[in-house]
C-alpha cells in the first residue's frame, strides 16, 4: 500500500480506534526528540509527493502517518524501512525517500515532544471527521493533517469550534 512492498497499516477512520490500537506508543513518544522526518520525493518534479506517508523518526521507533481519502488516516510504527523503494501503483514517477527535506519542517527536527493529539473536525448533520495528529514540541507545534486525501503539514494548531483536539 502506499507504493510499499509489503506494507498493511490498518486505516482509520475515528480517534478512539487509533488510541486503542496505540495510545501507549504515543505517550511513549513524549518527551523525546524528533530526529528525521522522512517523505516521498518525486524527483523529476522535485517536491513533495504527499500522497505517499510521513514518517518521523525518533532514537528508538518512528511513526508513519498518511492521510487516505477524505477522511481516513493510516497509522503506524515502525513498519517503513528507509531508504527503501517505492513504486506508485505501477506508475512511472520517480519517487524516493529523503529525509529533512520539507523545509517547513526543518523547525522540528532535534525539538522534544511535549505533546500529541488526535485532530477531528466537528461536522454538522454527521459524525465528526478524522483529521490528522499534531505534535507539541518544546518551541513549536506541527500537524501533519488530511488535505483531501493528501498529507497537508500545517505549522499552526487550527482554533475554533470547527476542531476538536483528543489529548494523547
Amino acid at each position: 500500500m502506499f507504493g510499499i512492498n509489503n506494507y498493511k497499516p490498518k486505516i482509520y477512520s475515528n480517534a478512539s480506534n487509533i488510541i486503542e490500537d496505540y495510545g501507549t506508543r504515543f505517550e511513549a513518544l513524549i518527551g523525546k526528540n524528533v530526529e528525521e522526518i522522512w517523505v516521498a520525493w518525486d524527483q523529476d518534479e522535485d517536491k513533495w509527493f504527499n500522497d505517499g506517508s510521513v514518517i518521523i523518526r525518533f532514537e528508538d521507533c518512528q511513526i508513519e502517518l498518511c492521510a487516505f481519502k477524505w477522511d481516513e488516516y493510516a497509522v503506524s510504527f515502525d513498519e517503513i524501512t528507509v531508504p527503501g523503494e517505492l513504486c506508485w501503483y505501477g506508475t512511472d514517477l520517480d519517487l524516493k525517500w529523503e529525509k529533512n527535506r520539507l523545509e517547513d519542517l526543518h523547525f522540528a527536527i532535534d525539538k522534544r515532544v511535549t505533546g500529541i493529539e488526535i485532530i477531528e473536525k466537528r461536522e454538522i448533520n454527521t459524525k465528526d471527521s478524522l483529521v490528522g495528529i499534531g505534535f507539541h514540541l518544546n518551541n513549536g507545534y506541527f500537524s501533519i493533517c488530511n488535505g483531501l486525501d493528501q498529507n497537508m503539514i500545517n505549522k499552526k494548531r487550527e482554533e475554533g469550534q470547527a476542531y476538536k483536539y483528543i489529548n494523547i
